[in-house]
């Protein structure tokens, strides 16, 4: 399962890649929530690569159905290029779904050592994840159980306070030394 649509920051083109070449190993499934657009880029990529079959796109969800395509997924596959924080990193983390990550942007920083993380526009890297946790059910149980212990740990609002705080210390602290 994948967040992601037709904004090409996203790189949903490289999971698709990745699904077209473990498809000609195994049966795969990619679920992706949203809808691409009419005759666009990804459209155009589902039908060259004749993924018909195994991309399913969702259109739009409402808010409270997240969790449920996540409780599904064997595992969340964010492939961005780039992300300002990781919204679907931590949020299939916190429903305990093992997550293959990129590193574009903010991205390790929320999933940590708690997913498998692969350059972004990588779609042999993401392939080779993919089958790697396909064949490997515990450790997308260890790395699940691990998400939801980081998200639990260090990704909650209190947690965000408590760093805030201390940086406010530190600067006081710097501030008083000078």
């Amino acid at each position: 399962m994948t967040n992601s649509a037709d904004t090409p920051l996203k790189g949903l083109r490289y999971l698709l890649e990745a699904a077209a070449a473990i498809r000609r190993e195994r049966e795969i499934r990619v679920v992706v929530i949203g809808k691409p657009k009419e005759n666009g880029v990804i459209e155009r990529l589902v039908k060259e690569l004749d993924l018909g079959d195994t991309v399913r796109f969702t259109g739009r969800i409402a808010q409270e159905e997240f969790a449920r395509y996540y409780a599904e997924a064997t595992m969340a596959v964010i492939p961005s290029l780039y992300e300002g924080f990781g919204m679907p990193a931590g949020e299939a983390m916190a429903c305990g779904v093992p997550v293959i990550s990129t590193t574009g942007g903010a991205l390790p920083e929320v999933v940590g050592d708690a997913g498998v993380l692969v350059p972004p526009g990588d779609a042999a890297a993401l392939r080779d994840a993919i089958l790697a946790l396909l064949n490997d059910p515990e450790r997308r149980s260890n790395l699940g159980e691990a998400g939801l212990a980081r998200v639990r740990g260090s990704l909650t609002w209190r947690h965000a306070a408590e760093k805030t705080v201390e940086v406010y210390r530190e600067a006081i602290d710097a501030h008083g030394r000078l």
